[in-house]
This record gives structure tokens, C-alpha cells and sequence, in this order.
């Protein structure tokens, strides 16, 4: 529905200013034009008035003046010869005519309101003084002096006063007229500033009228677009701003409606693609979580279940280590549309990160699940061939039920890491999540909180596992291990806090406490004449840290050690999942003139052109080789072929995790230089391998199982 536009609002606001404006300035104009009238008018009239009243008192002051002058020219004839008498009447006709001509003037100066019998009165008292000067003067003329005298002293005199008497209230009504005519003014000024008053406060309250319409008009519109302003600022583009004018305003409105639905729609698209990730193309973790609530907000209304499949690549790090970043986006690519396969349409899917993949996909019954999973591996677990290199590549699945283990997408893919975390530990293929595991983790995270009192508190023991050489039976050295005597909890083995260490980053701080108590043995059995190694396993974390043989010379140093007698070892798996390549460590740590081993070798599926450039001395074969060689030709000779490849790159080979006599003998006869495990000896503390070394029947009883399973 389209609001009407009012006449008000469909005017512009600079009309509407500039009419006001205009407005305002009419009255202004007026005020200033009656203003002007006025004092023109009072100017005028006071000009006028001040001109009549000062003719009127010349006219007047003249007439009197000629009067007493014509007067006084009497008294010159007075005794005088007749024919000096003539310029004296001169001088009276003169006085006479200034007399007459005052008169005349008298007419036009005074003002009208003077009275008529006034004037008339001056007349007839002019011609009775002039009756009786003339009479004064034919007794002059008559030479009648004496009567002359006594008309000029009485009846000229008295004419004279009552003419002058006249004349004085011509002045008086005169000057009482003037004060009628500026009375007159005054009121008409009164009158005419009451207009002014009036047209003042009419400009007065119409500007202010006008101001308030003006300014409600622009005000009440700016406050509702300084509002949604503020609301666009927060993120609110579902702006309600009606276009009900087509003056700036409007204009602004339907400005701001624009700009809000285009950040709306601007941001809609960034805020998809910074949760898309860019190598891929699938959703990331926060849209991953949008999608995955809204999927299960339509399966709450039916009878369906889901699961969420968390998959990781294994051995990611491995493949850009040996093959190079470009094979493992290519890999992760790979996957990528491996899923789109599967589950575009289905399903909400998406990438963590790294070569972490998770998909939430919905199932009629928890058993499909299964099925599910193995079709997923079959599909992306392949031998990935990169520039003539080739590994085979696995995953690792985790995977959580809803509702049963969570009820929203987050919690599902908390617990689905966990699972998928488990399988890695476990090197199972497909783990379902069990509440139990969550109880065991938050067991292990209470003991890596209690790790760093146990590093402080001397509660870590080192352990010694002897390694002796097949041939002559002699112990060359020995392996160190770590365990942890806790004060609530016994004696916990290194798979109850190591892994989870590791995965702390605290296992640096173990590492350390091991290179520093083996130095401290390395250094008593010097001073004693012992001629032994020990071996200090060091983690990924360990050989990714290029200040490790910093800190082992300082250590070597503190106790003067030679650093031959220490070696470290790292896994094959640690070596392939280490980011950052770890050769620059370990030539770092060669220099030293450490010696250094591969442990587990054969369970990372390392290529030999990558084994031949790390600078190690000793290739430890894994006991999953070892473990009843002697019943499975195959297995025997992949140890035979393992062997022959570290002899064939000058390095030591020694056998693992020997627990029989039988395993001594495949050992032996597959050409192991250096054996270790049960069967040689447990791991002891110092005191006890320091008993057991030095017990003469260990070696004797070496020897002879030694000689029975070689010529077995």
C-alpha cells in the first residue's frame, strides 16, 4: 500500500527554507517599510511644525517689533520744524508697511487651528491703534503738541497694549496649537509603534510556526534515518523506511534502503565465502554448523537419525613433506569431490581445515552407518602418484549418533573429533564415539594439569631398556624412558600422559627433563669408565623446534658430556607428519656431533629418497616386523629387506621389541647388528640396570640362547 504524499512533504526542502525564508523577510520588509513611514511622517510633520511655530514667532515678534517702532517714530516728530518731519514719516510709513507686510505673512504662518476671532480681534485692535496714531499725528502736524502728548501717553499707548495684548494671544493660542499638533503626533506615533508591535509579534510567532513546521519536517525524518543508521551499523539491513516524500529526504531514505540491501547482500556474500574454504570449495566449520542445525531441524520432524563422520587424511604432513604442498592440496581437492560425489544433496559437508573433512548425513537406521563409512574409504583412500613418487594414502574415521550422542550439529562434531582422535591413537580405521572416552580424556587433561608440579616435584623416574650387540652380546647402550610416579594415582605408563602431552605441546617439557637426567647418568658413568649411550626419544614437536640443539649443547655442556654418548630418536611417523622440514634439526643436531636414530621404521611409509637425505646413524625396525618372524616367511623377509636397506645406507639396523628366543634368532639371521626388548632385558631404573649390568651370568645366559637360535 503506497502512503499518500502530503503537500508538505511533497515539497523540497530548500523551497520549503527558502519559502520561509521569504516569508520571514515580507515581514521584515513590512516592519522596516511602516517603521520608515512612521518616522518619515513624525520627521515631516515635526519639520512642518517647527517651521509654522518659528514663522509664527518671527511673524509675530516682527509685528510687534514694527508696532513699537512706528510707535517711537512718534516721539520724533514731537518739537520738531515741519520740514524735518518728512524723513521721519518716512521711517513710520516704513515701520507701517513692515507692519502690513507681518500681517500678510501672519495668514500663511499660523496654524489652522488658530482662532478666527483671535485674528479678528488683532485687526480691529490694528485699527483702532492706527486710528489713534493717526489722530496723534494730525495733532502733531496741527502743532497741537501737548495733545499730541497726551494721545501718544493714553489712547495710543493703551491702543498699542491692547494690540500687543492681542497679538501676545495670537502667540498663545499659537504656541497652544503647536502643542495640540505634537499631542496629535505623539498619539499617531503610539499608533503607529503598536503596529509595529503587532507586526513584530505576528513575525515573531510566524517564524517561530514556521521554524517548528520546518524543522519537525526535517528533524522527525533525520531521527528515523539516524536510527536506521545505527541499525545498519549493528548488522540490521531488514530496514522498514517508508518513501512517503519525494523531497531530500526521500531521496535519502530510498538512498539508505539501497545501501542497506546492498551490504545486506555485499556481506551475505562475504560472510559465505570467508566460510568457504577457498582450496576446496566446500563450507567451513561455522557454515558447516549453520547448515548441519538447519538439516537436523528437518529431520526433527520426521523419524530419521544422522551421523556425523568426522574423516581425517593421515599422513598429510608426510605427502607436502616428501611431495610437496601443490600433491597435498591436489589431495585434498581429490577428497573434496570425492564428497561432492557422495553427498551433494544429502547430506551437510564441509572442510575443519587441515585434512580434516566432516560430513552430517541423515540414515533411516544406525546400522547403514557401516556401510556408509567403508564406502567413504573405498572412495577416497587411493595411491596418490606425484611426479613419479607414490604413497598410499588412508583416513582415519570418527563418527557421532543423533540424537543419541548429541543434539546439535556442534556437539555432534566435538564428539565425532574425539572418536576420529581415538582411531588415530588406536591406528583403527573407524571409531564410533563412546561417553567413556570423554571421561578418560578428561582424566588425561587432570594429569597434564598436574604435569608441570610432577616435572617440579621429582615425581618423573627415568628407566633404562639395555640394547646389546648380537654378535658379540655385549650392551652398547641402553633406551631411556620416562615414568611418572603420581602421589594420588601409583605409577602411570607413558601411554597415560605421553600422547596427551604431545598433543598439549607439553612434551617439550618432558623431552627436556629426559636430555637433562640422561646427561646427569651420561656424566656419573663417565666419571666411573662406563662405556655406554643413551638413547632419548624426541617427539614431532621436538625436531619441528629449531632451538632443539641449542638446548641440548647447553645441556651437554652444563655436565660436560661427549656428545657421542647421546642419541636421539625420532619415529618414522613423527618424521612424516612434521610440518617443517625436520632435516635442518637434525643436521643441527649432527653437528653437535650427537648420533641420531629412526625408532618404528617401516610404520611411516617413508620413500628412500627421502630416508637417504636425513643424516642418521641407526634405523630401529619396528616390532610389528619382529613379532613372530620366525612363523610368517613374509614377514620375514620384509625384515630381511629392511635390513639390507639400512646396511646398504651405512647405518646401524637394530631389531625391536624381541621377546623370545625364536624372534633373537630371525633377528640374528636376518642380519640385525643391535637387539632390544623383553627378552634382553625389562626397562629398569639406574639402580637396578646398574646391578643387572654389572651381573656377569646375564651375559653368559645372552650368549647361549645366542649360540642355541643361531644354529637352531
Amino acid at each position: 500500500m503506497t502512503t499518500p504524499i502530503d503537500a508538505r512533504r511533497g515539497l523540497r526542502i530548500r523551497v520549503r527554507l527558502s519559502l520561509a525564508f521569504a516569508a520571514l523577510l515580507a515581514l521584515v520588509v513590512l516592519l522596516a517599510a511602516l517603521a520608515m513611514r512612521a518616522q518619515d511622517s513624525l520627521d515631516g510633520a515635526l519639520e512642518r511644525l517647527l517651521g509654522q511655530q518659528s514663522a509664527a514667532r518671527d511673524t509675530i515678534h516682527q509685528i510687534t517689533t514694527s508696532a513699537e517702532d512706528a510707535t517711537r517714530k512718534l516721539l520724533t516728530l514731537m518739537h520738531r520744524e515741519r520740514t524735518r518731519r518728512i524723513p521721519a514719516y518716512a521711517d513710520i510709513d516704513a515701520a507701517h508697511r513692515r507692519l502690513d507686510t507681518a500681517l500678510q505673512r501672519l495668514d500663511q504662518t499660523l496654524p489652522v487651528a488658530a482662532s478666527a476671532e483671535v485674528k479678528q480681534l488683532l485687526m480691529e485692535r490694528l485699527r483702532d491703534f492706527r486710528r489713534q496714531y493717526d489722530l496723534t499725528v494730525d495733532r502733531i502736524e496741527a502743532d497741537d503738541f501737548e495733545a499730541a502728548r497726551q494721545s501718544l501717553s493714553g489712547p495710543v499707548e493703551e491702543a498699542l497694549s491692547s494690540f500687543l495684548v492681542a497679538v501676545q494671544t495670537l502667540s498663545a493660542q499659537t504656541d497652544q496649537a503647536a502643542a495640540l499638533e505634537v499631542e496629535r503626533l505623539r498619539n499617531e506615533t503610539a499608533s503607529t509603534r503598536r503596529w509595529i508591535y503587532i507586526v513584530c509579534a505576528v513575525a515573531f510567532v510566524l517564524g517561530g510556526v514556521l521554524a517548528v513546521a520546518v524543522t519537525r519536517s526535517i528533524a522527525r525524518p533525520l531521527r528515523r534515518l539516524t536510527a536506521a543508521a545505527d541499525r545498519i551499523a549493528q548488522g540490521d539491513y531488514q530496514l522498514d523506511l517508508p518513501v512517503d516524500r519525494v523531497d531530500e529526504l526521500g531521496e535519502v531514505a530510498q538512498a539508505m534502503g539501497t545501501v542497506a540491501q546492498a551490504v545486506a547482500e555485499r556481506e551475505t556474500a562475504l560472510r559465505r565465502m570467508g566460510n568457504t574454504d577457498l582450496l576446496t570449495g566446500l563450507a567451513q566449520r561455522a557454515r558447516f554448523i549453520a547448515e548441519g542445525d538447519s538439516l537436523l531441524a528437518r529431520l526433527a520432524q520426521s523419524d530419521e537419525v544422522a551421523a556425523l563422520l568426522c574423516i581425517d587424511v593421515d599422513r598429510l604432513k608426510a605427502v607436502n613433506a616428501v611431495l610437496g604442498f601443490e600433491a597435498g592440496d591436489a589431495l585434498l581437492r581429490g577428497a573434496a569431490g570425492k564428497l561432492n560425489v557422495m553427498f551433494e544433496g544429502i547430506a551437510a559437508y564441509g572442510r575443519l581445515g587441515g585434512g580434516t573433512f566432516v560430513a552430517l548425513v541423515p540414515l533411516l537406521r544406525y546400522d547403514q552407518i557401516g556401510a556408509m563409512a567403508a564406502h567413504l574409504r573405498d572412495e577416497v583412500e587411493h595411491k596418490l602418484s606425484w611426479q613419479g613418487q607414490g604413497l598410499d594414502l588412508s583416513v582415519s574415521l570418527g563418527i557421532a549418533h543423533w540424537p543419541v550422542h548429541a543434539d546439535s550439529t556442534e556437539g555432534l562434531l566435538r564428539r565425532a573429533e574425539q572418536a576420529m582422535f581415538e582411531a588415530k591413537r588406536a591406528r583403527q580405521h573407524v571409531v564410533v564415539y563412546n561417553p567413556g572416552l570423554e571421561a578418560s580424556r578428561e582424566l588425561h587433561l587432570s594429569l597434564l594439569s598436574d604435569l608441570q608440579a610432577a616435572i617440579q616435584g621429582d615425581q618423573l623416574r627415568q628407566y633404562l631398556q639395555p640394547k646389546r650387540h648380537l654378535r658379540s652380546g655385549r650392551v652398547v647402550g641402553v633406551e631411556a624412558l620416562v615414568r611418572w610416579q603420581h602421589p594420588e594415582r601409583g605409577w602411570l605408563p607413558p601411554s597415560e600422559f605421553v600422547p596427551f602431552a604431545e598433543s598439549s605441546g607439553r612434551i617439550r617439557l618432558i623431552t627436556q627433563w629426559m636430555l637433562t637426567r640422561a646427561a646427569q647418568t651420561l656424566a656419573r658413568w663417565q666419571a666411573e669408565g662406563v662405556d655406554l649411550y643413551i638413547a632419548v626419544n624426541v617427539t614431532t614437536l621436538d625436531i619441528q623446534d629449531l632451538g632443539l640443539p641449542e638446548r641440548v649443547r647447553a645441556v651437554l655442556a652444563e655436565y660436560r658430556v661427549d656428545p657421542r654418548k647421546l642419541q636421539l630418536e625420532v619415529t618414522e611417523t613423527g618424521l612424516m607428519a612434521s610440518g617443517n622440514d625436520p632435516i635442518t634439526v637434525m643436521h643441527g643436531l649432527r653437528r653437535l656431533g650427537v648420533r641420531l636414530a629412526i625408532d618404528d621404521f617401516g610404520t611411516g611409509q617413508s620413500s628412500l629418497g627421502y630416508l637417504q637425505r636425513l643424516p642418521v646413524d641407526e634405523l630401529k625396525v619396528d616390532r610389528s616386523f619382529v613379532e613372530n618372524a620366525h612363523l610368517d616367511p613374509k614377514r620375514r623377509a620384509l625384515l630381511s629387506a629392511i635390513v639390507g636397506i639400512g646396511h646398504s645406507l651405512g647405518l646401524t639396523v637394530t631389531g625391536e621389541g624381541v621377546e623370545t628366543v625364536e624372534e633373537l634368532g630371525v633377528v640374528g639371521d636376518c642380519g640385525c647388528d643391535l637387539v632390544q626388548g623383553f627378552h634382553v632385558a625389562r626397562p629398569l631404573d639406574l639402580d637396578d640396570f646398574e646391578a643387572w649390568r654389572l651381573d656377569p651370568d646375564n651375559d653368559e645366559l645372552f650368549r647361549a640362547e645366542w649360540q642355541r637360535s643361531a644354529f637352531a
